[in-house]
């Protein structure tokens, strides 16, 4: 027996393949957390997670994880996010050193263990110091001062 047309076996009824489109998924204009970045330019820019995931060097279910705020990326991710990014995704204020020893940490993807062995101080006195303890010591107020002001300018602002 031969079937006319589109007719559905089971049914006999007429049938159409039916694709929905799913249409662009939602991203903040406003993005609050790394996340929201990230998926805000791989939209913008039209990209799969599978390719940016590829660009920062994680697993597309990583970057999944990322984006819908199950889990957040680990410090030494940070310098391929702000590179993908185009900025530095953080709003956090700069004003005093332990802001700015934040935004180098960050910036360099460095943990505390390594951040206070570059300053040949210890871990303690490193997060102390991000937390916002005064810093005795003006060499390494200097230190601080002068790797801050080696970040990138065009990194350091939000777009508008």
């Amino acid at each position: 027996m031969a079937r006319q047309g589109n007719i559905h076996p089971y049914t006999f009824l007429p049938s159409t393949n039916i694709f929905k489109n799913r249409g662009t998924k939602h991203y903040e204009d406003d993005p609050q957390t790394i996340g929201e970045h990230i998926r805000k330019k791989r939209i913008k820019n039209n990209l799969l997670q599978r390719e940016v995931a590829i660009i920062l060097m994680v697993s597309e279910d990583t970057l999944t994880y990322w984006e819908n705020e199950r889990s957040h990326p680990q410090i030494h991710h940070y310098p391929a996010i702000i590179s993908f990014l185009g900025y530095y995704p953080l709003d956090h204020e700069t004003e005093s050193f332990g802001g700015k020893l934040k935004q180098i940490r960050y910036f360099h993807g460095l943990t505390f263990k390594e951040c206070a062995r570059r300053l040949s101080v210890s871990v303690d006195a490193a997060k102390r110091w991000e937390q916002g303890k005064p810093i005795a010591n003006a060499m390494y107020k200097n230190l601080i001062l002068s790797a801050w002001r080696k970040l990138p300018v065009h990194f350091l602002q939000h777009p508008a």
